[in-house]
């Protein structure tokens, strides 16, 4: 199988790939990229202060603006990092088809071999 996807593993690289492996650490890609998304969504989504929470000092300090935009670029950056894990784990479902269909090529020029042999 040749083609612009070419993961490391083919070609005789000498790296042997497991797929089932591979959706299996999918999977927990996934998962990872599910936990960070509930951290900004749900987790931390409520989570502001305001002038009753500090007082006048703690508002005159600029706790408020400074707590308020923690919690926003916290949530921005996880928010990005969902999207960067699911990219992950997306491209690493397209090396595990790509493998399954390798193996697969494998076999069925092993079978005709062995058709010729015999």
């Amino acid at each position: 199988m040749s083609g612009p996807f070419e993961p490391l593993g083919s070609s005789g690289s000498g790296y042997e790939v497991y797929p089932e492996a591979l959706r299996r650490a999918t999977e927990d890609v996934f998962h990872a990229a599910g936990r960070i998304r509930d951290f900004a969504n749900v987790d931390i989504e409520g989570l502001r202060l305001n002038v009753h929470d500090v007082g006048m000092l703690g508002e005159e300090a600029g706790i408020i603006e400074a707590f308020n935009g923690m919690i926003a670029e916290l949530q921005a950056k996880s928010t990005r990092g969902f999207d960067r894990l699911i990219k992950l784990g997306d491209a690493m479902d397209k090396a595990a088809d790509f493998y399954d269909a390798q193996d697969e090529e494998y076999y069925k020029r092993l079978r005709d071999l062995e058709k010729d042999e015999g």
